[in-house]
């Protein structure tokens, strides 16, 4: 008998320490926004998203550099000439300022753009860290109800010894404490598991141990009207397209100022042979030198921008379609998100209220009426199992408000605790 309790007692020790100690990591906690910071800092997704601002300025940047001179020689057989010429167009049309500024809505498009994705990101990232909260809450939990549970069968094991007790009041408790260490190992995967999503989101090399957060809903929540007038602000989805719309127009003035035309002009030196028409012999050539100037002017005939207007033209309107639906859509997201994390955190207080003033009692009276032999180890173990069982369904529904409470903040835009919500 007490090399069987020894071996519960080890394989109990190990299960629930089993997912601190599968791999070498960090004893400090995690913390939320430690993660967030590392997440916006370091991570691939972070540094790939603002590479693509990066681009795009330089993409704008090349759009608006001056046409390089270009120079010429040519030299022609019949007789003596020869040209030097240098060549430039001169920008005198004013696109190259529509340009600029088309340019910069761009680069602000793409750091909108930026802005969405990691608040998206950022969001899925938040849902795994409260994720695996609520797992390491979960082999907490068991971790008491085991410890309860150990406890009972040490009293049980003294009165089988004392003859106070039966064997099979033993032999079923090592039962259902068998099933719950078994309850407890799942629950340390289900931790592994979730350290693994969370890792996904961070650098490379980078190791939690554990985190620390809270999945009480501790904010209050404004109304539909607030909150679809503070998503219009801070949605950067819907800058994006705003963003979009202005840069299409910046893009429509520049292609009008193609119907005006650029001119070139060149300029150089001509050497060429010119009878002298002097001295004894006054049709001998001579070397003259001179300069050259000549101007040339395109005559925008097949390609006065029209087709480039009309596809900003229709560029603009497809930008103020997305806003509009995108607009409705963010409506109805936060209708919904508000709806759900109302009917999730009135269920929780519900059962939270009830669960304080009933369960609490129905454990005592269970207990009280095992000892005084008035109940079976089967009612006590019930007791404890439906107690075990309320603690995981009250787990269940916090994680449940809390996950409604980032959705409700991704469709809105920002945090509504007002701690810099935005990336």
């Amino acid at each position: 008998m007490a090399l069987q309790s020894g071996w519960f007692r080890c394989a109990l020790m190990l299960s629930v320490s089993w997912h601190a100690v599968g791999a070498p990591q960090e004893a400090e906690p995690w913390t939320e926004a430690r993660i967030v910071e590392r997440f916006l800092e370091q991570s691939p997704q972070a540094r790939e998203l603002r590479a693509r601002v990066g681009l795009a300025e330089a993409e704008a940047r090349a759009r608006t550099v001056y046409p390089n001179p270009s120079a010429s020689y040519s030299r022609e057989g019949a007789g003596y000439n020869e040209f030097f010429e240098v060549s430039q167009v001169l920008p005198v049309n004013g696109r190259l300022r529509y340009l600029r500024d088309a340019g910069s809505a761009a680069v602000a498009v793409s750091e909108a753009g930026k802005e969405a994705a990691l608040w998206t990101l950022r969001n899925e990232l938040r849902v795994a860290f409260q994720r695996m909260v609520a797992a390491q809450e979960r082999v907490r939990v068991l971790e008491g109800e085991a410890g309860e549970l150990e406890r009972l069968l040490q009293v049980l094991r003294v009165r089988e010894q004392e003859g106070e007790g039966s064997r099979y009041d033993r032999l079923r408790a090592e039962r259902e404490a068998f099933e719950l260490r078994t309850d407890v190992t799942a629950a340390s995967s289900q931790v592994a598991a979730a350290r693994a999503r969370l890792t996904a989101f961070l650098p490379e090399g980078t190791r939690i141990g554990s985190v620390l957060g809270e999945l009480a809903v501790g904010v209050e929540i404004p109304g539909t009207p607030a909150l679809k007038q503070r998503a219009l602000g801070t949605r950067a989805d819907y800058r994006v397209e705003l963003r979009n719309l202005a840069r299409y127009q910046i893009e429509e003035q520049a292609a009008r100022r193609l119907r005006v035309p650029e001119p070139q002009i060149s300029a150089g030196i001509k050497r060429a042979d010119v009878t002298s028409g002097k001295g004894p012999d006054p049709f001998a050539n001579t070397v003259h030198t001179g300069l050259v100037f000549s101007l040339t002017v395109p005559l925008p005939v097949f390609n006065s921008g029209r087709y480039e207007v009309a596809r900003y033209l229709a560029e603009q309107e497809q930008a103020r379609s997305r806003a509009a639906v995108l607009e409705r859509q963010m409506s109805a997201e936060i209708e919904g998100a508000r709806e759900v994390l109302e009917i999730r955190m009135g269920a929780l207080k519900t059962y939270r209220d009830r669960l304080e003033t009933a369960g609490p009692e129905l454990g005592r009276i269970t207990r009280v009426a095992y000892d005084e032999g008035e109940a079976g180890i089967l009612d006590l173990l019930d007791s404890l199992r439906v107690n075990r069982a309320a603690n995981l369904r009250l787990l269940d529904l916090q994680v449940a408000a809390k996950e409604a409470l980032i959705e409700l903040e991704r469709a809105v835009g920002e945090e509504l605790a007002g701690t810099g919500g935005r990336p």
